[in-house]
């Protein structure tokens, strides 16, 4: 079975939001990471996981990747990676530190077709009648995006005003 894909990435950057932190135990987001995602994108368990963690025990070095997605609809959903890589004091009992987060965002949609006839029926539907949907629900799926990094820098201590509409510019 054949199938139509169309991704979008969330942000208009090159690249990714990255949020660097340098102080107090930045290696915290290990054990607050399931339920800032989970609460955010009002999302279940199933739906959020732990794709890698490593930690050096010499060190102090770690780095940790998780995976979520939202589904929308039949045909789209919403991806998002949280990156994590930075350092930990080990012998300081304040575990001071640096860490760096990246957040990816992405919106996919796929049909999935047996032969032409129908792939040029999703195409010529997906054209005509769910693109404004689709640019609906990209456009929520940003305010999830940008809510989520907000939620990660006020585990932090980065306060910022909560205005998604300034993001968007």
């Amino acid at each position: 079975m054949a199938e139509l894909k169309y991704t979008d990435e969330l942000t208009h950057e090159s690249d990714n939001i990255v949020i660097k932190f340098k102080g107090k135990e930045p290696f915290r987001l290990r054990r607050h990471a399931q339920d800032i995602v989970l609460k955010t994108l009002e999302i279940d368990t199933p739906k959020f996981y732990l794709h890698y963690l490593g930690w050096d025990s010499t060190c102090g070095a770690f780095k940790a990747e998780w995976h979520a997605y939202k589904p929308w609809d039949r045909w789209t959903k919403i991806n998002f990676m949280l990156r994590t890589w930075g350092e930990q004091t080990l012998g300081d009992p304040e575990k001071n530190g640096w860490m760096t987060i990246k957040l990816a965002g992405m919106l996919e949609t796929k049909y999935e077709y047996t032969h032409s006839i129908q792939r040029s029926l999703w195409w010529s539907y997906n054209y005509l009648f769910y693109n404004k949907n689709r640019q609906e629900i990209f456009e929520e799926a940003r305010d999830l995006y940008f809510r989520l990094l907000n939620e990660l820098k006020k585990l932090y201590g980065i306060y910022q005003k909560e205005d998604t509409v300034a993001a968007r510019i």
